[in-house]
């Protein structure tokens, strides 16, 4: 089975001011826990049934099956470089944009593939074709594409731990539901960033060995059509998702304990608060869990009606 995209792992991963308190309340966390006493265990507890941060919610939303598109990254038909091995990130937010832009780009005869190449190229994404795609490298791409559009006013925020810029920075480490929730009934757009654990010798720690992006469609709903709160919708560009069209119904569980590690400038990290994706997440061969390291949230200034 062919292996998803992984993240960009630069030198300078943790130089970003904006995660500087997060970080060393991290070491803390982290030399208090290896200090303990107290055996740690990597224990999960369900999402409430309820969210109730913010305004109130619907309690699902879910567009139409067709609403947004679903590719798959290594499809042939793209020609995509590298055979689109690490092209998750372009393709998750290429779904987004032909739903929003579907009109326009037709119009100019723009397809979806063409598309996806555009968003992993320079000066958009640029996209490294055996390291894929970072946060920064993602909202870069986001942001120079919307300017071509000529899009103004819009709001384009990360919550999570991995470094991105200051201008997208909402000072929370770990990515909130509820947040998710707010921008997609606004019918905004969110992405996800997917990281890959394995669990280690060393007592209560996952050692991340890879990420992955997706994009977030709905919330709030089983794939049967049952009311549940700790679902959240996603298309999953991964050939491993089956290479028809189709929705992920994946349950976030909040880990309560734990240490994760890795060879990033953020790691290691208490686990606490972050989010493991269940039930319908493919998860990547030789890793064990699938963690919510990060979300990229958009929402669009409303267009004007034209008077006539």
């Amino acid at each position: 089975m062919r292996s998803a995209c992984r993240d960009l792992q630069s030198p300078g991963e943790f130089a970003d001011s904006s995660l500087a308190e997060p970080t060393r309340t991290c070491f803390s966390d982290y030399r208090m826990l290896r200090t303990s006493a107290f055996l740690w265990a990597l224990t999960i507890v369900s999402l409430p049934t309820s969210v109730t941060a913010g305004p109130k919610l619907k309690e699902s939303f879910l567009p139409e099956k067709d609403a947004i598109p679903d590719l798959t990254q290594t499809d042939p038909k793209g020609n995509f470089a590298g055979g689109g091995k690490n092209f998750c990130a372009p393709v998750a937010v290429s779904n987004s944009f032909m739903a929003i832009y579907a009109d326009d780009l037709k119009w100019n005869d723009v397809t979806h593939y063409d598309l996806v190449n555009k968003l992993a190229s320079l000066p958009f994404m640029n996209t490294d074709l055996s390291k894929g795609t970072n946060v920064r490298q993602l909202m870069r791409g986001v942001e120079h594409f919307l300017r071509e559009r000529g899009e103004k006013d819009y709001y384009l925020k990360f919550q999570g731990w991995r470094r991105h810029d200051n201008r997208h920075r909402t000072g929370i480490s770990e990515p909130q539901f509820s947040w998710i929730k707010h921008i997609l009934a606004q019918n905004g757009s969110v992405w996800l960033n997917v990281g890959w654990y394995q669990r280690t010798l060393e007592e209560n720690t996952l050692k991340r060995i890879g990420g992955h992006w997706v994009t977030a469609v709905g919330y709030g709903q089983t794939a049967s059509g049952t009311s549940n709160s700790a679902i959240i919708v996603i298309h999953d560009p991964a050939p491993r998702a089956g290479m028809v069209p189709d929705r992920e119904f994946v349950k976030l569980t909040r880990i309560e304990h734990g240490i994760l590690r890795g060879t990033m400038r953020n790691l290691p990290r208490p686990a606490r608060n972050l989010y493991r994706m269940e039930g319908g997440m493919h998860v990547k061969p030789g890793a064990h869990f699938a963690i919510l390291d990060g979300a990229v949230g958009l929402r669009l200034k409303p267009k004007t009606p034209v008077k006539r």
